[in-house]
């Protein structure tokens, strides 16, 4: 009798990340994943019909769990700086540990995954976007000094930009420092 593995696809998942993570690119195969889930190659290729297949789907559960830590900060009681802070601060672990993961040359060694990889990435930076643009709206809509005529003349999507753009600038070049960014921002918006 054949036996039962609940989760299966995440079992996958989980055993495929170990072996990247620990060990590398190079070392993750079906064949690894299979004999690490004790199960058939062909189980495998049931739910990832290439290596391909199952790094994107690694990379996108990668970045699932940042936005899980964003929707965490979002539910905070925090104000609206602290919570652009906090979202900066995540962002940072999230970007520095991408690199020491899937920036690595044996994973783009094809112009396949990059593409792959640069529209998951796009996809997520904008939905990044369009979270702060979600705090900028509720921290405008809020504050009482602003009239609808300022409110209309404010881009919120085009600042919301801004902030992601300068927080991915910060986080590779550490000589600009998120005070003076913060800053320049309290005064944009004030």
């Amino acid at each position: 009798m054949a036996r039962i593995i609940k989760n299966l696809r995440e079992v996958i998942l989980d055993k495929a990340s170990n072996i990247l993570y620990n060990e590398g690119y190079s070392k993750l195969s079906i064949r690894r994943v299979a004999k690490e889930c004790d199960i058939a190659v062909g189980t495998i290729y049931n739910y990832f019909p290439t290596k391909k297949d199952l790094v994107v789907e690694m990379m996108t559960n990668f970045w699932k769990e940042y936005f899980f830590d964003i929707g965490t900060i979002l539910e905070s009681q925090d104000e609206f700086y602290e919570k652009l802070r906090s979202i900066f601060n995540s962002l940072s672990k999230f970007i520095k540990r991408f690199k020491d993961v899937w920036l690595k040359s044996e994973i783009y060694s094809t112009p396949d995954y990059i593409e792959s990889g640069l529209k998951r990435e796009n996809i997520y930076i904008d939905k990044l976007i369009l979270i702060i643009e979600e705090l900028l709206k509720e921290k405008l809509n809020n504050h009482i000094i602003y009239s609808n005529e300022a409110l209309e003349q404010l881009d919120t999507k085009k600042i919301a930009s801004f902030i992601v753009m300068n927080f991915i600038t910060m986080v590779q070049m550490p000589q600009f420092q998120y005070e003076f960014f913060e800053s320049i921002l309290k005064k944009l918006l004030k």
